[in-house]
């Protein structure tokens, strides 16, 4: 029995309703075309009432492969499709026979042998899929390079650039990294100071002369300048801060001052008469 028997027996065996058989032709033939297939197709020892059936069946028969068979005729097993015979096949083996001259095959060896008569053959799981469970296969990429000479050449492009790159490592190893020193400038504690009380007096003889406004005011927007500053600004709160020194100490020399003293509010002292006071002790 060879592996076309095989695979009819199989398949009309499980497809046996001419329901089954026709919708799965459906798939692969119009009606025209399996009128025009009978009539290319004559049947021995066939009635003529019977030819249609054996028509489907073994129309039917022709349209499960297996997967490698399937591969050959340019199509491929759908995603998650699994096989709906399975059945085993003869396969062919290229190793030499162990037979001897008085050994005989058997009646399937001596069949299967009819497929190719210098094979030796084996019996081998085979699972088999319907044109309804394949696809057309995706064409394969195009290769990225057309010749051999091509690939010697994109190999040679990547060790250059390897070499390349391990002496530009060994060249920035061999070179001393530069020293980079980073200035740190700390800022002077800012504390408040808060101002000396004043005495109170009736006669203001040692009051000293307060801060002028202007010098009050600027020294109020350089403190604002300096807050301004963002600390990444090293250069600008240096600026700021000695501005802000500057007007801080015209304010403390202007409070240093002394004020003018003020007259007392007493009567002028009276200077004595000696003539008139020496005429009143003689008399």
């Amino acid at each position: 029995m060879t592996n076309d028997d095989i695979i009819y027996n199989e398949v009309n065996a499980k497809y046996h309703t001419p329901e089954q058989r026709r919708a799965i032709l459906a798939l692969a033939y119009t009606p025209e075309q399996i009128a025009a297939k009978g009539k290319e197709i004559h049947f021995k020892d066939v009635p003529e009432e019977q030819q249609g059936e054996e028509l489907e069946k073994l129309l039917l028969a022709g349209l499960f492969h297996t997967f490698q068979e399937w591969k050959k005729d340019g199509k491929s097993v759908k995603a998650g499709e699994k096989a709906t015979i399975c059945t085993k096949l003869w396969k062919f083996n290229d190793r030499p026979r162990k037979t001897s001259a008085s050994m005989e095959p058997d009646a399937l060896t001596a069949a299967a042998n009819d497929q190719r008569p210098d094979g030796n053959y084996y019996k081998a799981p085979a699972h088999l899929f319907h044109i309804g469970q394949v696809e057309a296969s995706r064409p394969a990429p195009a290769g990225r390079f057309k010749s051999l000479d091509e690939i010697k050449a994109y190999n040679r492009m990547l060790a250059d650039q390897r070499k390349a790159a391990k002496t530009a490592a060994e060249q920035a190893a061999s070179t001393p990294a530069p020293i980079i020193t980073e200035e740190h400038h700390e800022l002077p504690e800012l504390v408040h100071v808060d101002p000396l009380p004043t005495k109170k007096a009736s006669k203001p003889a040692t009051t000293k002369k307060p801060a002028p406004d202007v010098l009050r005011k600027a020294e109020r927007e350089a403190k604002a300048a300096f807050l301004a500053v963002p600390e990444t600004d090293r250069k600008g709160q240096a600026a700021a801060l000695d501005a802000w020194r500057k007007t801080r100490k015209a304010v403390e020399d202007a409070k240093q001052t002394p004020a003018a003293v003020a007259a007392p509010d007493e009567a002028p002292v009276k200077q004595l008469d000696f003539e008139s006071i020496a005429a009143g002790l003689l008399a």
